[in-house]
């Protein structure tokens, strides 16, 4: 290879990667749980259902019970990310989840499952909390976004590898092969804590002791917040239409091969890699990030608009018409994204990063919740065509207000302000 292709190559491999050292760090931590998330995703229900013995129906009701227990412990494990540190925090929910993991290996009945599920969940939503305000402590306004926009890449990476390494399991279909994974699964867990280990980002140490202004539950009276986090979430829906609703769609409502599923998740999967960096450029401005919300509520609508006449088509007109669902839903998730990573942490107040993202992934969490009911109800039912159509205007409706909710006056918030520099009579600065 010649030098100046060798110099092309090397910048090409710089574009593609973090930049050295904490980002990098957080990228190599972030790929080895998402391995994890990767293995988990396909092969758990399998090993509840085959292994552990345990009926369909508890193993959906146990889930959604500690679904909705771990969004309770959002905004309170996120504060404890403020407090003690968000790496410390982390790094103790990873420890957690591996524990739990490796005792959900054993279960055999429903009220251990129940227990360990509930505990895992619990975690699971703490360290979403603590991860985002671990990214708020290692770079600043843009480098944020950027850095989210990298880790966003990275989970697709790691989950695509997971779910991949995971085919030869569901292929045998053994019990050892099960056991095998589960506990691969859990041992990614301390393996995502070992780069930790060497961060020096500011803010990865508790904060030194301060004088604070107003409630340290800030965040549940930040009502613009509170707004964007309410908007984000509807337009997070999207994820379910892509995980529940596209299987059953295209298998009983179209007549497209099946193999067009996995097709749609690859054009997913290979759009956001290669795309959400470029996408998230500029995020860091309030008002532009608003902005791609609502292009994401637009492009969302043509993705429910196209998948609603392929009811009863040909097999190559649904075929096409899918297909260009796929890159709409996509480009909407690419805008949603580059959004929602600029307004949750440009929005939040410094110092008060872990109860704000964990009040901002309630949103996601409780789309989660209730989006199989709706989307079946809406999209799957006697009327799928107006189904599809109503949830397009839901999703446009709520990008639309994105702008419009930047306006909201926030909650007058805290300001931290530490001991040495407070004034002779204690008197605090507010914000």
């Amino acid at each position: 290879m010649t030098a100046p292709a060798q110099g092309r190559a090397r910048a090409l491999l710089a574009a593609c990667l973090p930049d050295p050292g904490d980002p990098r760090l957080l990228a190599v931590s972030w790929l080895v749980k998402t391995v994890g998330s990767g293995l988990y995703l396909t092969t758990s229900t399998l090993f509840f259902t085959r292994v552990a013995g345990l009926p369909v129906h508890q193993v959906a009701s146990g889930l959604t019970a500690a679904g909705i227990v771990g969004l309770a412990g959002a905004v309170p494990l996120g504060r404890l990310a403020d407090r003690f540190g968000p790496r410390r925090t982390y790094t103790v929910l990873l420890g957690v989840q591996f524990a739990t993991m490796a005792a959900l290996a054993f279960v055999r009945t429903f009220p251990a499952f129940l227990a360990l599920i509930v505990v895992f969940l619990l975690a699971e939503q703490g360290s979403t909390a603590a991860r985002g305000a671990l990214v708020a402590t290692v770079g600043e306004g843009a480098e944020r976004v950027r850095l989210r926009a990298y880790l966003r890449v990275v989970t697709n990476i790691g989950i695509t590898i997971g779910a991949a390494a995971s085919a030869l399991v569901i292929q045998a279909d053994t019990e050892a092969g099960y056991m095998a994974l589960l506990w691969c699964t859990a041992l990614t867990y301390p393996g995502a804590a070992v780069p930790l280990w060497w961060l020096r980002a500011r803010g990865t140490r508790p904060a030194a002791p301060a004088a604070h202004t107003g409630s340290g539950w800030q965040v549940l009276r930040d009502r613009r917040y509170a707004a964007v986090t309410l908007i984000c979430g509807v337009l997070s829906l999207q994820a379910q239409v892509l995980s529940f609703a596209v299987p059953l769609w295209v298998l009983q409502h179209t007549e497209a091969p099946p193999v067009l599923v996995s097709g749609i998740v690859a054009v997913n999967t290979v759009m956001v890699i290669c795309l959400q960096i470029r996408f998230s450029r500029g995020a860091d401005d309030d008002s532009r990030a608003a902005r791609m919300c609502r292009n994401a509520g637009i492009a969302l609508f043509a993705a429910c608009a196209l998948v609603a006449f392929t009811g009863g088509m040909s097999g190559w007109s649904a075929t096409v018409l899918l297909l260009l669902f796929a890159a709409a839903l996509t480009f909407g998730e690419l805008w949603l994204s580059a959004g929602s990573f600029g307004l949750s942490f440009s929005l939040a107040p410094e110092g008060m990063h872990g109860q704000y993202q964990g009040f901002f992934s309630l949103g996601r969490g409780a789309a989660t919740a209730v989006a199989p009911v709706l989307i079946a109800m809406l999209c799957l039912g006697d009327r799928p065509r107006e189904g599809w159509l109503v949830l397009g205007i839901l999703f446009v409706v709520a990008g639309a207000a994105a702008p419009p909710a930047l306006r909201v006056r926030p909650a007058a918030v805290a300001r931290t302000v530490p001991a040495d520099r407070q004034g002779a009579d204690g008197e605090r600065t507010a914000r």
